[in-house]
């Protein structure tokens, strides 16, 4: 009797809410909690790499000389253009989101990680990436996910979906 209960209750759900957004979800929620849970535990871990505790003396320290950046216009060890990497500009346009971000393979896949600005009716982020070619999506509200529509290229996801595809050179 359970099940039948289950069963029917399952039916009204599909009907009321369409059996798309029960059964085709892409991402599911837990694999939502497990990507939040690693965000908090790479957040809580130590500046530098030879202690386990955040705020440590070392972690606050100057970086030493050799640690310096080597790019001439500035001072940061980690700076984009030191590591080679290069700006890429995501543009998506949709005039009704109320928020849009920009997910893929370089964050994880998380949504609350590269927000984007919206100017006029063009939502914008810029990522400075190395040389590679990423998957990446749109979320929309944080709950839609959707290909770059001026994407060249894109590929099959494990979901049954689509990425879209940038390479930087």
């Amino acid at each position: 009797m359970k099940f039948l209960r289950f069963v029917w209750k399952l039916f009204v759900m599909a009907a009321v809410f369409g059996v798309g957004y029960i059964v085709g979800r892409e991402h599911s929620f837990e694999e939502e909690e497990q990507w939040e849970a690693e965000n908090r535990k790479n957040n809580d871990k130590p500046e530098c790499g030879t202690c386990t505790e955040k705020n440590c003396d070392s972690c606050k320290e100057e970086p030493k000389a050799e640690e310096k950046s080597e790019c001439a216009t500035c001072t940061d060890k980690n700076c984009a253009e030191c590591k080679g990497e290069k700006g890429v500009t995501f543009e998506y346009e949709n005039e009704k989101a109320a928020k849009v971000a920009v997910v893929g393979n370089f964050n994880n896949w998380n949504k609350d990680a590269d927000p984007m600005v919206k100017e006029n009716n063009t939502w914008k982020c810029t990522k400075a990436l190395e040389a590679g070619t990423y998957e990446y999506q749109f979320v929309i509200d944080d709950t839609d996910w959707v290909v770059d529509p001026k994407a060249e290229t894109t590929v099959k996801n494990k979901y049954e979906g689509y990425n879209s595809v940038v390479v930087v050179k």
